[in-house]
């Protein structure tokens, strides 16, 4: 029998053994008194005395067993469900009192752990469904880098099975750059067979204590291919739409004036025939300018060249702009910060806006003398925004604000929004238009640039 635990501490058993031989002392030395006091004979005392002392030994560890038993139970259901098996369960059908209670303690944490085990699993299934399906490649690695995770869609864009490259370093697979990376950004990545520009997101997860990170790819080559093709096709409408606008006419004139010219006798042309000759050229040489005009404006559109950056007062940018519009009264609100830009390039894009504000303006059903700008610079983190609000009549049409060639003007281009947005990318910027809040303007035009 081992008394002594390990640490030098009485067992929780042994201490009620201890407690009850204790207990059981006083009796024994008044049973031993009245045995020894009586006038049988002293082998009927002896017998008497011995099956005493041998009851309240038998009752003590009766008692040891008793307890011990019962923690036992207890230690194997525990032990159970901390192996995550909960089919075993305390008996309680003879048990009453604190140790019944503790009983349905146990079996109702028994069923708890059942039921949460039994949802985390169909939970790990569901979700194992999730990543088996979905078209974005996914790839799992442990601290020292090494994969511990793929899904269908990464087996299929590295061309490799999960159970080879199971824990294999993820260089295995060509993302050993992945590391050197932003957690969100567009790279190439050489794939088997062919070189590929994809998305990839890194996240961290633990996992017994241990940071994990995992890996999400989105191969956006043909994302990218859907796009271009869209974009060509959006440009070849515009390029179709205004070469049919200046060719139709041409072409219609020219039919008429050759009529008119094939009708005449030689040597005659009478004073009608010229002047529909006169008109018909004036109309020839019109169209052919515009067409030219277009081309350029193409060209100033396809060949923006790279920003000539250096460190700029943004006041002295907008002060320099401003100066050019004469009827307009501007309001500049914020203080002054200094951009890494082309001045010449975010004058262009100033210009534009604040013509566009201007245009507003006079357009709006408010009428005025004056044409009222507010410019308004407000730090965004790393970023300044320019807004610039007018008090016209707001933007009717949001959705081909940025096409190439498109305008509701009968003078306009079409094309100064999207240079101005092409800048400001090229900055490392964005342009937003949308419609004011506050009822006082109408629209706003946001300028992004990453500020000094």
């Amino acid at each position: 029998m081992k008394y002594i635990l390990s640490s030098g501490k009485l067992a929780f058993e042994d201490k009620l053994v201890r407690i009850a031989l204790i207990g059981s002392v006083f009796t024994f030395c008044v049973a031993t008194y009245f045995v020894l006091a009586s006038s049988v004979s002293i082998y009927l005392k002896i017998l008497l005395l011995l099956g005493i002392f041998t009851s309240l030994i038998a009752m003590v560890f009766y008692i040891r067993y008793e307890v011990t038993f019962q923690l036992r139970t207890s230690t194997n259901l525990v032990d159970a469900m901390a192996s995550g098996d909960f089919s075993l369960r305390a008996n309680n059908r003879e048990v009453k009192g604190a140790l019944a209670d503790f009983n349905n303690l146990l079996n109702g944490l028994a069923d708890r752990l059942a039921q949460q085990s039994l949802i985390s699993k169909e939970q790990q299934v569901l979700i194992f469904k999730i990543i088996s399906q979905i078209d974005v490649a996914i790839v799992a690695c442990n601290q020292h880098k090494a994969i511990t995770l793929m899904n269908p869609a990464a087996e299929a864009l590295f061309d490799t099975n999960f159970e080879e490259k199971q824990a294999w370093p993820v260089d295995s697979i060509g993302l050993q750059a992945v590391f050197d990376h932003r957690p969100s950004e567009v790279f190439s990545l050489d794939l088997p067979q062919k070189s590929s520009k994809v998305l990839v997101r890194t996240d961290t997860y633990l996992e017994g204590g241990q940071i994990q990170t995992i890996i999400f790819i989105t191969d956006i080559q043909q994302v990218l291919r859907e796009e271009e093709r869209s974009a060509w096709q959006k440009l070849l409408r515009v390029l179709s739409h205004e070469i049919n606008n200046s060719l139709a006419p041409i072409a219609s004139i020219a039919e008429t004036l050759s009529s008119l010219t094939s009708n005449a006798k030689v040597g005659e042309i009478r004073d009608d025939i010229h002047e529909h000759l006169n008109n018909g050229l004036q109309v020839i040489n019109e169209r052919a300018h515009n067409l030219n005009h277009f081309i350029q404006d193409y060209q100033q559109l396809a060949k923006l060249p790279e920003p000539n950056k250096s460190v700029t007062s943004i006041y002295k940018v907008i002060n320099d702009v401003i100066g050019l519009f004469e009827g307009c009264e501007f309001t500049l609100k914020g203080r002054d910060l200094e951009v890494f830009a082309d001045n010449e390039q975010i004058q262009q894009v100033l210009v534009n806006l604040i013509k566009n504000a201007d245009e507003a303006n006079r357009a709006s059903s408010i009428k005025s003398s004056v044409s009222e700008i507010e410019i308004e610079l407000i730090q965004l983190n790393a970023m300044l925004s320019i807004e610039i609000k007018d008090h016209g009549n707001g933007i009717q049409n949001t959705e081909n604000l940025f096409i190439p060639f498109y305008t509701t003007k009968k003078k306009g281009s079409g094309i100064g929004l999207s240079l101005s947005r092409q800048i400001l990318r090229n900055h490392g910027g964005e342009l937003y238009l949308i419609n004011s809040d506050d009822e006082t303007f109408g629209a706003v035009a946001k300028m992004h640039l990453p500020s000094t």
